[in-house]
């Protein structure tokens, strides 16, 4: 479980335009160049995600799959 934290609106836009997210929904993104590798050997990015008018950044990194499963960002 990865934690997050609070960031500006000019951060998302700056994280977004840094490289082509490796995937995006409709409330946030992964950032295009994986961070590092899980055991499984697959690669992992930093989240970055807007929910309800504020905007947040994982601490660790996700998978692919592990983004498309979030349901809470605390």
């Amino acid at each position: 479980m990865t934690t997050w934290i609070t960031i500006t609106e000019e951060r998302y836009d700056e994280m977004l335009g840094m490289l082509r997210p490796a995937a995006m929904t409709g409330y946030g993104f992964l950032v295009g160049e994986p961070s590092d590798h899980n055991e499984r050997g697959q690669p992992r990015f930093k989240a970055v995600v807007q929910l309800g008018g504020q905007f947040f950044e994982s601490q660790q990194p996700l998978t692919r799959q592990e983004f498309s499963e979030l349901r809470d960002v605390r």
